[in-house]
């Protein structure tokens, strides 16, 4: 038995077969952590325990320090020395001050974590059942016996070595889950010496019943005619028994054994697929030819290369979440950096007025977008929007959105017609979920005449001087959901010491745990109070009084506010 790092830093003991006689042992710390036994072999070399994720030995326990202990295996020699931690590293009940030496039967206490030294690992697989309906097995085999000295005779260990020699490839080779079926198949197909049927089933996260990944049939048989009984998939997966059952045809009952007799099955196998921590399948195997049946002694092997199997099958799915997660990691970059350098830190100034712009995403990648442009005649056009989805997709429309409409303005399109192109436009490179809300504005700075179409945005507010409040009500569509979408337009003055407040729906519909809403109410209610305050202030008077509405919930959707007031 060797112990490998598992998924998270944990310890998964691997099967392996019994060491010829005279060959020098590693030793071994045994222990049980969160009611699961941790099994870690301490090889040459030096081993750090703690909570630390790069901990060899991960105990993750709040009384254990992050860097708690060293373990140190030289030469056969093998110490523990404590790293300063705060609740100590015991020996045998005594503190441990510089290297202590470890022999077999000294137990190693990590703050209120014991572990017991043995100078060989045992196997920490799983049993299971048969297959058919109401089975009554010619063999069963728990765990415990799989590791009894009975079953490590000769034979056993010569088929243990020469399979679980080739089941080390799947813990060394990276590989993707569905990559490793074929190899698995041939596993068994050794161990078993050629069995007519092998299939492998897997249960998927969520789901209750095993479901059939791979197999592997010879001569006549038909993959499709497996029949697993209620009872036997409940004992494998359940009570992690192995299962065996041999010379059906003539020596058991017809009442017990009836859907395998239909199927003309000699000789079945099942055992569980145990990674150290769940049952995550059942590797089953059956023949029907004459004098062909499975032993005890292979119901031990197969039990044990199920657990190898099982392990390089956990550690797989891991690698291929991690794989994933890189992989998601580099698109929300990759989206950070689009909209890092087509959002605007700042908006560009305007004589006669003062401007600002803040987001707050909700993930690392919003869907939010604002702008400032300064127009040839000497406008200035201002923009917010919100896009449906969040990360790559959201940060690519943003992008796609705030060029078309820059080189638009850019070229003096009207209101109308520009909002109508550029909802063509973004419907005709989008699939039928992605849109946007949209708001633009054009201020005349001489006049503080505003002229603006609304695109499903929430309404922006003009806050007057005298503390009225008027809406920029919707003028069309969101762009991008309807191709042949028609957008009106409508006109303000801004007077002096009015404030015009564009905003995205992350404000009003900010919440608290028991669901209910800032409100649009509220936030018009600030924005009065605080019409004369300086805008970066008015920002964060805002962010504060969303914080203590919000309590303890987490921020629902990115908050934006793009203020312009035209100075008294």
């Amino acid at each position: 038995m060797s112990v490998i790092p598992g998924p998270a830093g944990a310890a998964i003991a691997v099967p392996q077969a019994r060491l010829p006689k005279g060959t020098c042992m590693a030793l071994m710390l045994v222990g049980t952590v969160d009611g699961r036994e941790l099994r870690y072999i301490l090889s040459e070399g030096r081993h750090l325990a703690g909570r630390a994720d790069n901990a060899d030995l991960k105990v993750a326990q709040p009384n254990v320090s992050r860097r708690h202990a060293e373990f140190e295996s030289v030469g056969g020699r093998v110490v523990v020395r404590d790293l300063g931690s705060h609740n100590g590293t015991h020996v045998n009940d005594d503190p441990v001050d510089g290297d202590t030496d470890l022999t077999p039967g000294d137990t190693v206490r990590i703050a209120d974590v014991t572990f017991v030294v043995q100078d060989e690992a045992a196997p920490n697989a799983a049993a299971a059942a048969g297959p058919g309906r109401d089975l009554v097995a010619s063999a069963e085999i728990s765990w415990d016996e799989v590791r009894s000295e009975r079953n490590t005779k000769r034979d056993l260990q010569s088929l243990l070595f020469r399979v679980l020699a080739k089941a080390g490839d799947l813990l060394t080779i990276p590989r993707a889950p569905a990559e490793m079926y074929e190899p698995i198949l041939d596993l068994v197909e050794t161990a078993l010496l050629k069995p007519e049927r092998i299939f492998v089933l897997l249960v998927e996260e969520g789901g209750e019943e095993p479901e059939q990944v791979a197999s592997r049939v010879s001569g006549r048989r038909s993959a499709d005619s497996l029949v697993l009984s209620r009872t036997m998939t409940r004992q494998v997966l359940s009570e992690k028994k192995s299962f065996l059952t041999s010379d059906v045809l003539n020596d058991s009952p017809e009442h017990e054994m009836m859907s395998m007799i239909s199927q003309g099955i000699r000789s079945a196998i099942a055992v569980p697929l145990f990674d150290n921590e769940d049952v995550i399948g059942i590797l089953y195997s059956d023949d029907t030819r004459p004098g062909r049946s499975f032993t005890r002694d292979q119901l031990a092997a197969f039990t044990l290369l199920a657990n190898t199997i099982a392990v390089a099958l956990t550690r797989a799915r891991y690698m291929e979440l991690e794989e994933e997660k890189r992989r998601q990691d580099a698109m929300i970059a990759a989206a950070g950096d689009i909209l890092d350098h087509i959002l605007p830190s700042e908006l560009p100034p305007l004589d006669g007025y003062e401007l600002s712009a803040r987001l707050v995403p909700c993930f690392e990648v919003g869907g939010d977008l604002y702008d400032g442009q300064v127009l040839a005649d000497g406008r200035y056009a201002v923009v917010i929007g919100d896009v449906t989805g969040k990360g790559m997709g959201a940060a690519l429309l943003v992008s796609h959105i705030l060029s078309l409409s820059r080189f638009m303005l850019a070229e003096g399109w009207a209101l109308a017609p520009l909002m109508a192109r550029l909802n063509r436009q973004i419907f005709q490179c989008t699939d039928f979920i992605r849109f946007s809300t949209f708001f633009l504005v054009i201020v005349d700075p001489a006049t503080g005449r505003l002229e603006y179409a609304n695109a499903g945005h929430n309404p922006p507010l003009v806050v007057r001087a005298d503390g009225s409040v008027e809406e920029c009500p919707g003028t069309g569509l969101p762009i991008g959901m309807l191709e042949d979408s028609q957008y009106g337009t409508g006109e303000l003055v801004l007077g002096p010491g009015d404030l015009l407040a564009m905003f995205s729906d992350g404000i009003p519909e900010t919440q608290t745990l028991d669901d209910d809403e800032y409100g649009d109410d509220a936030f018009r209610d600030l924005l009065v109070r605080e019409r004369r305050r300086d805008l970066g202030a008015l920002f964060a008077t805002l962010q504060a009084e969303l914080a203590a509405f919000r309590g303890e919930a987490p921020i629902g959707d990115d908050i934006t506010l793009v203020t312009l007031r035209r100075k008294a």
